[in-house]
């Protein structure tokens, strides 16, 4: 199983210390499969005006140009990258201010894949309340956005 764990970089993650809350929940998950909790590959993404898999491997530190927060978020970007039919699962980190229209590309882009492959970890205490269609949760609680999703197979 392939966990695309994209990372928003857009500007608006640049304030508030959201670019180092990502940078922790990266590593945290990061040892949650090192440890052996989760099973599989991690494909780290940075996103923002275009979206890119960075070069990093398990154990390594964040990329330094994970900190650099900048422009907008591009849905048509991340939708290119990812494709049209994903295998694995999709745990997006973000505080939720994109692009106008970007969330209404990436619910189009949902309904086309199968059930239960996107989770959202909200990032900063000022984080877009409206991502409610979506699997969301807090950072706080990430471990319990993991708990068993990872497990279960993609349907």
């Amino acid at each position: 199983m392939t966990l695309y764990l994209i990372c928003d970089i857009s500007g608006s993650m640049s304030e508030g210390g959201k670019c180092l809350i990502t940078r922790g929940i990266t590593l945290a998950i990061e040892q949650y499969f090192r440890f052996g909790y989760g099973k599989g590959e991690i494909k780290l993404i940075a996103w923002g005006k275009e979206a890119r898999i960075a070069e990093w491997v398990s154990g390594n530190e964040y990329p330094n140009e994970m900190l650099d927060c900048k422009g907008a978020a591009n849905a048509k970007a991340l939708i290119e990258l990812l494709g049209e039919q994903i295998d694995g699962k999709v745990l997006l980190l973000t505080d939720g201010f994109w692009k106008s229209g970007a969330e209404k590309e990436l619910k189009r882009w949902m309904k086309r894949q199968k059930l239960d492959i996107l989770r959202i970890i909200r990032i900063g205490a000022d984080a877009n309340t409206h991502l409610k269609e979506f699997n969301t949760f807090s950072a706080e609680d990430l471990f319990v956005a993991l708990d068993g999703w990872l497990e279960r197979g993609v349907t």
